[in-house]
């Protein structure tokens, strides 16, 4: 079994409980375990995007945008535009131009 198929069978246990048992687990701890299920669902299938296409701005992208919603799910208010969303808007491309010019010194260089 690959690590995209591990990756795939985890999130499709995470979706098929999120979505059958979801009037049962709606809370715990204060947490919306259905909204938690559905950002670790979308994240994971995200991770395949990006491990499949790793050169790809968007793939990054997508990770780096579900890996902010997971993370608001679990550590911030889901329901608030806050910091963490405009300082994800305004690195990731930062990131990503530092990126591409490391990959283009390191291609000039060989």
């Amino acid at each position: 079994m690959t690590e995209v198929s591990k990756i795939l069978s985890i999130a499709t246990f995470i979706s098929i409980v999120t979505y059958l048992f979801w009037n049962d687990i709606n809370v715990i701890y204060q947490i919306p375990v259905f909204y938690l299920g559905n950002a670790i669902f979308i994240f994971l299938l995200c991770l395949v995007i990006f491990l499949q296409n790793t050169k790809l701005f968007i793939s990054f992208f997508l990770l780096c945008i579900t890996l902010n919603n997971l993370l608001d799910e679990l550590f911030f208010d889901p329901k608030t535009t806050g910091i963490s969303e405009i300082i994800i808007v305004l690195i990731l491309p930062l990131i990503w131009y530092l990126k591409i010019n490391a990959n283009a010194r390191k291609n000039s260089n060989q």
